[in-house]
């Protein structure tokens, strides 16, 4: 009689402690779960947030037209650290929104008068794995036979009617160090251009 009350204890402490370890497993595996997730989500966001800061310029497209604007950076001296310019291309503006689909190329006219390297990034930070979109520098002379490079982003981009879209671009101007021994250069100016080229999706 002790000896069949004793198994049914034992029998039953074993069932109660398996369903305890499994709780618990389940429960870390919960928990392991969640922390993973709330660190993806914090690492987007975190992301998001430095692709966002610091815009120095904001384009919008309500129209398919071809926009530009300049940039003449002052004091570009050779140095390791790349120079960054941020803009922002947008089918809206405000409650505004864009009644067609568009779509766009980004282009890049620089003078040729700095020896500059130039790459843009378009919704990513500046990185070794970042994509640079912009293609090699065409050469381009205008009717006062000055010269010029023209990049050219390799894909084209849309901007759908039916949802707020923001795009975010990143230029990146590096002036290598090696010319900082060469007083050529010291009282040029380099001259950029960007131009949002767009039209309507048919």
């Amino acid at each position: 009689m002790n000896k069949a009350i004793n198994y049914r204890f034992h029998i039953k402490y074993k069932n109660e402690k398996f369903r305890f370890l499994l709780f618990a497993f389940l429960l870390l595996v919960v928990l392991f779960l969640a922390y993973f997730l709330l660190s993806v989500v914090y690492a987007r966001y975190e992301m998001a947030a430095k692709i966002n800061a610091d815009i120095d310029k904001a384009i919008y497209i309500i129209d398919a037209e071809k926009l530009s604007f300049n940039l003449e950076p002052e004091g570009i001296i050779p140095r390791d650290e790349a120079y960054t310019y941020k803009f922002s291309v947008s089918n809206f503006k405000g409650t505004t929104l864009s009644d067609m689909d568009i779509s766009y190329k980004v282009k890049v006219r620089t003078t040729t008068n700095l020896p500059i390297l130039i790459k843009m990034y378009r919704n990513e930070l500046p990185s070794n794995t970042a994509t640079n979109i912009l293609g090699s520098a065409e050469a381009q002379q205008d009717s006062d036979l000055a010269w010029y490079r023209l990049y050219t982003s390799q894909g084209e981009y849309e901007l759908p009617y039916t949802t707020k879209t923001t795009d975010i671009y990143t230029l990146e101007v590096s002036f290598p160090t090696s010319y900082a021994t060469n007083p050529i250069y010291a009282n040029y100016l380099e001259s950029i251009e960007i131009i949002i080229d767009s039209k309507q999706v048919i």
